[in-house]
C-alpha cells in the first residue's frame, strides 16, 4: 500500500472503502467507529499530479501510471485512509490526493460499501426509506426493495425480515429464513406493511 504525499491544498480527508464497481471507481465513506457508510463519491480513476509524482518516487517507477488501479494492483476493493479532491477536468468526480494507509476490506464493508453506491446511482422512490436512514424492528416482516436482475424494471420488491441478533453478518432474510442475497442484490430500502403483509 502507499504513504501520502505532502499537500497544502483543501481537500477531504476520511476511512473509506475503495471499489471499482460498474466499470468505475468509487470511495465509500465510512465515519469512525461507525459500521454504516455515510456517502459514495464517484472517481475518475486518476491521481492528482502531486499524488502521481509521490507515489512515482516512492515506487522508483517514472512511468508508473497516474491511476487508482496502481495503488493496489492486485485488488478491485480495498479499505483504508484516503484524501480526495475534485477533479479539474471532470465535473462531480474526485481524484485521489492521498492515501495513508490501506488493506483489504472486509465481506460486511464491501456489501455495504456497494449498496451505498447503488443507492447513490438509483435513488430510492417515495414510499420506502433507505437501509442507511433507518431499519425496521427486528423480525418484522416488511416489504423491502433491491436491484432487479432483469432490464424490464429497476427494483424487485420482496417481503422480507431485518434479523440483526440472528444473523448479524446477513441480517436480510426472507420469510423462509434464507439470505436475500443467496437469491439476488442486497436490500437498499423497506416500507412497513402491516395491512398488506398482516403477520401474526
Amino acid at each position: 500500500m502507499t504513504q501520502c504525499p505532502e499537500s497544502n491544498s483543501t481537500e477531504r480527508h476520511c476511512y473509506g472503502v475503495i471499489l471499482h464497481h460498474r466499470a468505475e471507481w468509487w470511495l465509500v465513506e465510512f465515519p469512525e467507529r461507525d459500521p454504516d457508510p455515510i456517502k459514495a463519491w464517484a472517481l475518475t480513476g486518476q491521481l492528482t499530479p502531486a499524488m502521481a509524482d509521490w507515489f512515482r518516487a516512492d515506487t522508483g517507477n517514472n512511468a508508473a501510471k497516474a491511476e487508482v488501479a496502481a495503488l493496489n494492483p492486485d485488488s478491485r476493493c480495498w479499505s483504508g485512509e484516503f484524501s480526495i479532491r475534485p477533479s479539474p477536468d471532470s465535473a462531480d468526480r474526485f481524484d485521489i490526493d492521498a492515501h495513508p494507509w490501506g488493506s483489504e476490506a472486509g465481506e460486511l464493508e464491501t456489501r455495504l460499501a456497494r449498496a451505498m453506491i447503488e443507492s447513490t446511482l438509483f435513488p430510492i422512490p417515495p414510499g420506502f426509506l433507505s437501509v442507511f436512514t433507518g431499519l425496521p424492528d427486528d423480525d418484522r416482516p416488511v416489504l423491502a426493495i433491491r436491484l432487479s436482475g432483469y432490464i424490464c424494471s429497476t427494483f424487485e420488491v420482496l417481503t422480507a425480515r431485518y434479523m440483526p441478533v440472528y444473523r448479524p453478518r446477513s441480517p436480510w432474510r426472507d420469510i423462509s429464513g434464507e439470505a436475500v442475497s443467496d437469491s439476488g442484490s442486497d436490500i437498499l430500502g423497506w416500507a412497513p406493511a402491516r395491512d398488506w403483509i398482516r403477520p401474526a
